[in-house]
């Protein structure tokens, strides 16, 4: 059963990205690997502050975003406030989901879901 792992958004103000002609900015994010998370207690930008974090973290996994040819730091600092929060948002709402879903099979009909489950001290 494949987990998905890239999710499509669409930005509230996208002022500051390059649109290649269209009204709203959308683009792609993929889910957070480890790797991302150890490049990122390496970096110096982040060691020496701590606000850098995600900055760092959103340049990585955003595959895409309006008409950027590439997702970097610099990309990332154009946006504005609400679409910051915006993503930051986005990123822990996909990440959390799929660590909540389980993959399932029916004994009986064989049929395959994905089952969701509570996380301990969860109601």
């Amino acid at each position: 059963m494949h987990i998905r792992n890239e999710f499509r958004f669409t930005l509230p103000k996208g002022t500051g990205i390059k649109t290649g002609g269209t009204h709203k900015v959308a683009g792609t994010m993929r889910l957070i690997k480890v790797k991302d998370l150890v490049e990122i207690e390496r970096d110096g930008t982040v060691k020496k502050n701590s606000g850098a974090f995600y900055v760092v973290l959103l340049s990585k996994v955003i595959t895409s975003l309006g008409a950027e040819r590439s997702i970097n730091r610099g990309t990332i600092e154009k946006l504005s406030p609400i679409d910051f929060a915006f993503l930051v948002d986005f990123m822990h709402e996909i990440n959390h989901q799929v660590i909540k879903k389980i993959p399932l099979k029916c004994p009986n009909c064989q049929t395959e879901f994905f089952g969701e489950f509570n996380q301990l001290g969860e109601a």
